[in-house]
């Protein structure tokens, strides 16, 4: 038995027993679906248009995705992350690295911080690591101290902290106690000619605050490892597509790629 079926632009649409189901590019079924109606698999297709039928588990179970829709312990989530992280799925991308990003990112104890996270991210070309943390920057003067106290160690292989409850968790505070991170557009507002930057990584859970200025590109933190001092031009970096000659940033045996403005280029940042 055969469906009629409607494939049109980013949408299937297919009749099945005078029911009428539309599948959109954006769901993880969207390409299963597609092949199932070239082969012929009509039993495969009458599954696939069946949201509660495609279900996909990952991590601990925290995370599964039914059709177009991202769950969080069975609560719906809908922001810049799990859509993208939807997005990647249905482009046959590996999710691992941001599903562990997820994982790492609830188990923040603020809301408030987790919300602001996302800001951050959307405004920013950010790596995501293979244990989902992310990495940022960082200007320190050139004995690798930190501006304000001139009294923290930032060389490479140092992970500095602090208690949390010292961080200033108020956005509208924009320059208050804590460690400090920022974007590669940041940079230009700090330091001088003198100035070291380096590279941070960071888990998602110790991300405390991102101050409303400068578009949101900077944050606070109480916890983050120095990975690397860069000398080289961070535009060489950033703006290099994967697709061409990635560069790669190996420190200690990690491997980051690093990808254009366009996050479909590197599934790996933001």
């Amino acid at each position: 038995m055969s469906y009629p079926y409607l494939i049109q632009g980013d949408n299937i649409v297919v009749n099945i027993d005078h029911k009428v189901y539309t599948v959109s590019k954006a769901n993880i079924a969207f390409n299963k679906l597609l092949e199932a109606i070239k082969t012929a698999d009509w039993e495969s297709v009458k599954d696939l248009v069946d949201p509660k039928k495609v279900i996909i588990n990952y991590g601990n179970g925290n995370i599964s995705v039914k059709g177009d829709e991202f769950y969080w312990k069975d609560k719906i989530l809908d922001n810049s992350i799990t859509r993208r992280i939807i997005k990647m799925l249905v482009d046959g991308f590996d999710i691992s690295p941001m599903v562990a990003f997820m994982d790492n990112l609830m188990q923040n104890p603020s809301n408030t911080a987790i919300n602001e996270l996302y800001l951050f991210l959307e405004n920013n070309n950010l790596p995501i690591t293979p244990d989902g943390h992310f990495l940022a920057y960082k200007k320190v003067t050139e004995n690798f101290l930190d501006y304000h106290s001139n009294t923290i160690d930032n060389s490479v292989g140092q992970v500095v902290s602090m208690e949390r409850n010292m961080v200033d968790d108020d956005r509208n505070s924009t320059c208050s106690h804590g460690l400090h991170f920022c974007s590669r557009d940041y940079l230009s507002n700090f330091g001088g000619s003198s100035a070291r930057t380096i590279l941070l990584k960071i888990n998602p859970r110790d991300v405390v605050s991102i101050p409303r200025d400068y578009n949101n590109s900077k944050g606070r933190c109480c916890k983050y490892e120095v990975k690397a001092e860069l000398d080289v031009e961070i535009d060489d970096i950033e703006n290099k597509p994967v697709y061409e000659d990635v560069i790669n940033v190996d420190v200690e045996g990690d491997t980051f790629l690093w990808g254009s403005d366009s996050w479909h280029d590197n599934p790996l940042s933001f």
